[in-house]
Order: C-alpha cells, then sequence, then structure tokens
C-alpha cells in the first residue's frame, strides 16, 4: 500500500465515521510537539550563541582599538572604527540577501550597528580642530537614522528597526540640545523631561504597532523602555510639586489600564513599580512627621502589600488570560 492509498483510506475512514479525527491529530501531536520543542531549543540556543557571540567581537574590537589608537593616526583610527562598522554592516546586508532565512545577517548588522554611531563621532573628532558645533553632531546622528531607515526598508529586519530607532531616538535629543543652546533656555530639564514622556509614549505606540508584524520582537523592549521613559520623566517632576504630585497618579494608573488592553505584564510591572515609588514618596513627604515614621513604614507596608495584590490580580484576569 503506498502512501497516497494509505492517506485515502484514512480519508475515507474519518468520512464514514470509523475513525475521528481528532483521533488522528491525537496520535501524531505528541511526536509533532517534541520535534517543534526540539527546534525551538536549538533556535534559542543558536541565537544566544549568536548574541553571545557578537557582543564579544565588540567588545574585542574595543580593546584592541584601544591599544593601538595612539600608533594608528587618524586614518587608522576612522577605519578601524567607521570604516569597520560599515564593512560589517555591508557584510551583513549580503548575507541576508543570499540567506534571508538564517540570522547570521541579523548578527553582521548587529556588530555594524553598536560600531557605525561611535565611528562617526570619532570621524566628526578627527575632522575637527576643536569642539563640533551641537547642529554639527544633530545632523550626523540623522544622517545615520536615515542610512538605517533605508537599510531596513530593504531588508526589513527588527535588528535593522531597533538601530534606526534609537539613532532616532538620538537625533531628536540632539536636535533638541543643539535648539536650546541655541535659545540658551533656562528650561533645559523640564524640556528634556517633557520630551522623554513623549518619547516613552511614542516607543508604547511603536510596540502595539509592532506586535502582529516582523518587528513583533522588538515589543517587548519598546514597552520596557516605553513605560520607563513616560513613567520615570513623569516622576521627575513630583518633586515640590503639588499639581504633579495629583497628576501623576492619574498616568500611573493610565499605564496600569493600557497594560491591560496591550497584555503587557512588562507595562504592568513597570507601573507597579513607579506607583510604590510614588506612593512612598508622598508618605515621606506628607505623613512621615505627623504620624511618626514606624507608623508610616507600617501604612506603606500594607499599600505595597496592596498594590502587589492588585497587579498579581489584574495580570491573572486581564493579561495571562
Amino acid at each position: 500500500m503506498t502512501k497516497e492509498d494509505l492517506l485515502r483510506e484514512i480519508e475515507a475512514k474519518i468520512a464514514s465515521g470509523e475513525m475521528r479525527r481528532e483521533d488522528v491529530m491525537a496520535r501524531f501531536a505528541p511526536q509533532n510537539a517534541s520535534m517543534e520543542e526540539g527546534n525551538a531549543r536549538h533556535f534559542s540556543v543558536t541565537k544566544m550563541l549568536y548574541v553571545v557571540g557578537a557582543a564579544i567581537i565588540v567588545v574585542g574590537i574595543v580593546i584592541f582599538v584601544s591599544q593601538i589608537w595612539d600608533d594608528i593616526g587618524p586614518f587608522g583610527r576612522v577605519s578601524v572604527t567607521l570604516g569597520l562598522g560599515l564593512l560589517i554592516t555591508a557584510l551583513g546586508s549580503m548575507l541576508r540577501k543570499e540567506r534571508p532565512q538564517e540570522t547570521i545577517g541579523h548578527v553582521f548588522h548587529a556588530i555594524g550597528g553598536a560600531l557605525v554611531p561611535g565611528g562617526a563621532l570619532v570621524t566628526l573628532s578627527e575632522l575637527s580642530t576643536g569642539d563640533n558645533h551641537p547642529w554639527v553632531i544633530a545632523l550626523t546622528f540623522i544622517v545615520i537614522f536615515t542610512f538605517y531607515l533605508a537599510l531596513n526598508a530593504i531588508h526589513k529586519s527588527p535588528v535593522l528597526s531597533l538601530f534606526a530607532i534609537a539613532n532616532g531616538t538620538a537625533s531628536i535629543y540632539l536636535v533638541t540640545n543643539a535648539i536650546l543652546a541655541d535659545t540658551r533656555s533656562s528650561d533645559y530639564w523640564d524640556i528634556f523631561a517633557y520630551l522623554t514622556m513623549a518619547i516613552g509614549a511614542s516607543y508604547l505606540s511603536l510596540g502595539h504597532a509592532f506586535r502582529d508584524g516582523w518587528n513583533r520582537g522588538l515589543t517587548g523592549i519598546l514597552y520596557f523602555f516605553g513605560s520607563v521613559g513616560l513613567l520615570g520623566a513623569a516622576f521627575s517632576r513630583v518633586f515640590d510639586s503639588t499639581g504633579w504630585q495629583i497628576l501623576y497618579f492619574a498616568i500611573v494608573f493610565a499605564c496600569l489600564y493600557l497594560a491591560t488592553l496591550l497584555k503587557s505584564k512588562t507595562v504592568l510591572i513597570i507601573s507597579t513599580l513607579f506607583l510604590v515609588a510614588h506612593v512612598s514618596y508622598i508618605t515621606s513627604e506628607y505623613f512621615a512627621d505627623s504620624l511618626g515614621w514606624p507608623i508610616s513604614l507600617v501604612i506603606l507596608g500594607f499599600v505595597f502589600i496592596g498594590l502587589g495584590y492588585a497587579s498579581l490580580a489584574i495580570n491573572r484576569k486581564y493579561i495571562a488570560s
């Protein structure tokens, strides 16, 4: 009996009711599951080795360059930083084109992405006779951001997306710094705090937009840095500001609600931690002298237990399910 005859016989028995489709699936599901689990484990180990190997390569390059830095001259410094970064990035692009299903191209892009921004700064330093103007540095990172944006449009790689986002974020901060340096604004740190809140919110939006696409591997990273940026920058406003002390509760509870919508444990945990930090600050600021510090600590302990139970309940009811 051939394979095709066997499959027809199984189909006939299922159609006649002698066999159930579920019985056939149940018979072979354990084997398939074990094969998939083995493949997933192999993939995870391979990816881990790639990450460790890339990190070791970058550290080795940095140590080697630092040892020969004074002996190679300006051209050599640019070559072993920016030149090497661009060369490794080009190799990553070639590997992505020739072997699109493998992750080795991502590894070379990660190494190149770690070297290119630093190499660009080294190039500016070697070309300049003095301190570079803030606008020169800002425009340099805009060029790097554009480069990775274009490269990502070609290869559609999460690693390239990550470097595009990182360099784009750096460009925003550097452009803001250049503008404030020209205007000599006295609200320097306040503006950066509000800017960080906006960037944190944009990271959360990007993470939500990436959740079902080829960039879904970046969702957790964007949720983490987005929630930390938004809540951390907002928390810096609460000191000596009654309005922000009240508003911050609304922001934290909004993020807790957002965690249920995004089904993100990361956003839930970070929101809970910042809520604990804010409650601790409010307690020490307003109740330590009136009730006594030991009593305040007891109250704070019960508050922490309540927050922990509430976060666990939210995770069980709205996220884990």
